[in-house]
């Protein structure tokens, strides 16, 4: 992997998360000062190409330095911005230099929309497994039926954060879109046959947001953040045959490359296997 190919993917996310910044200090009647109100708004005017100029860097600077964060978080614990903000804006200084070779850790912490196709082999246990990951993007889901070539596994991501969102719920943009895709992939003729990993992923950062959250939005007897998790893992769950799914919540972040999580998957298939071989 190219890692130096990232520093503008992760270069967006921080203009995103100040731009959004701007956004909740007005919500909460933060007031802020002319100097940084200039910098929101070179920012806000600003579009990203390959490199930061000094007066982006300037801007994103005197922003990082002021009291805005804090300010907000006095006036409201868990801020409705992108929930990468805490890590890349501890990192923003590393970030702003050209130079810099973002880091796995720093690349999985970014948000970023798959692009095209990917296609690697994995071997593990005896095993041999041909992954092609497709985008979830809604374009890009009306093509997924022309790449169901006669799969075995179908490895679905849910990112468990959304549960903490605010546009999960009262007819948001998230609001039961994840499992209506599922269900969708589950009632596709062509994966009749197919065996399911369900991972519930970014589960350190739900665990973050969800103290105090109100999950009776999701449904009336939720009252903490477990029970909203199993609630929800059950929605996925419930629509497959038992024997035919295994369902693991992790946080992808602790891990140097994403790929180790699947192999640790792959392993735990391949031992069941040995030890009930009907299951497969």
């Amino acid at each position: 992997m190219k890692r130096e190919y990232y520093l503008y993917c992760v270069q967006l996310n921080i203009l995103v998360i100040y731009r959004e910044l701007r956004k909740v200090c007005n919500n909460l009647e933060v007031l802020i000062p002319d100097e940084q109100l200039e910098a929101f708004n070179t920012i806000d005017e600003y579009r990203h190409k390959e490199k930061f100029p000094d007066k982006i860097k300037d801007c994103i600077k005197l922003l990082k330095d002021s009291q805005l964060f804090d300010l907000c978080r006095m006036r409201q614990r868990i801020l409705p911005l992108p929930q990468n903000y805490n890590y890349l804006i501890s990192r923003a200084d590393d970030f702003m230099n050209d130079s810099f070779v973002p880091t796995e850790n720093d690349i999985m912490m970014s948000y970023s929309q798959t692009a095209g196709l990917y296609r690697e082999e994995v071997t593990c246990q005896g095993f041999k497994f041909d992954l092609l990951e497709m985008p979830g993007h809604h374009i890009w889901r009306e093509r997924w039926t022309q790449h169901f070539d006669d799969p075995n596994l179908v490895v679905f991501v849910i990112d468990l954060s959304e549960l903490c969102d605010s546009a999960f719920y009262d007819k948001g943009h998230l609001e039961n879109k994840t499992v209506s895709v599922f269900s969708s992939l589950v009632n596709n003729p062509l994966l009749a046959k197919v065996y399911w990993l369900l991972i519930f992923n970014k589960i350190d950062t739900f665990n973050d947001h969800s103290a105090g959250f109100d999950f009776k939005k999701l449904a009336s007897h939720l009252d903490t953040g477990d029970s909203a998790k199993s609630f929800y893992r059950s929605q996925f769950t419930t629509k497959l045959p038992k024997g035919k799914f295994f369902a693991h919540m992790v946080s992808l972040v602790n891990f140097k490359e994403s790929q180790t999580i699947l192999t640790d998957m792959f392993r735990r298939i391949g031992r069941m296997h040995r030890e009930r071989p009907n299951l497969m």
